[in-house]
């Protein structure tokens, strides 16, 4: 299987006995404190879970802060509110989740961030086709810099196509699971039915 996907619960993956069970000492000791500390250890745990890995070793950071372990898959963790998810597979991946919710001002973030033609494509659908359609677009472009390794501060250039939301060579596909949209992004086509393999809580 080239890919595997999890989604899970913060408040259910950050508690001290999955920290211990799941976490090396040396990995667990790195985690930030504050409001990110259950986010960011709900992401590690998660993958740990996925990989059947207890004692997930102490993580690498890449050039723009993506975690890697040279013995590990590829992987990706995305957070969104409540939720977390993780995405492996066997070449570089990118995962990006956003619960649906409102926002304002879409368009005006749509024309700052996208493409002239996908803003203009956003900005004609009626209004009520506008919120879903700029999630599956926000998302898209986020998975897609995730799987290159870079930051969302890129996605303007990123010009992707319309028709594929994807560059050459790299392949995207988009599921929810209950109120949270989920992108992921890869170098191999994914199942056509492809869904998270792990859902905790």
């Amino acid at each position: 299987m080239d890919y595997r996907l999890a989604f899970g619960s913060v408040e259910c993956l950050s508690d001290n006995e999955q920290v211990s069970r799941w976490l090396s000492p040396e990995l667990a000791a790195t985690a930030p404190g504050g409001k990110r500390r259950p986010v960011w250890l709900a992401g590690r745990i998660l993958l740990a879970m996925l990989l059947e890995k207890e004692a997930l070793p102490l993580l690498a950071a890449g050039p723009n802060g993506k975690p890697w372990h040279p013995e590990l898959p590829h992987f990706n963790i995305s957070n969104s509110g409540s939720s977390v998810a993780v995405l492996v597979g066997k070449d570089e991946v990118g995962c990006d989740i956003e619960r649906l919710r409102p926002r304002t001002r879409i368009l005006a973030v749509a024309q700052h961030s996208f493409a002239p033609d996908i803003y203009a494509w956003l900005a004609a659908l009626p209004s009520d086709k506008q919120l879903p359609a700029f999630w599956k677009l926000w998302t898209a472009h986020e998975a897609v810099l995730k799987q290159q390794g870079g930051t969302v501060w890129q996605i303007a250039t990123l010009g992707l196509p319309l028709a594929t939301l994807c560059p050459p060579g790299r392949y995207l596909t988009h599921l929810a699971v209950h109120n949270t949209l989920i992108a992921c992004c890869g170098t191999k086509p994914f199942p056509a039915q492809f869904s998270p393999e792990l859902e905790l809580c």
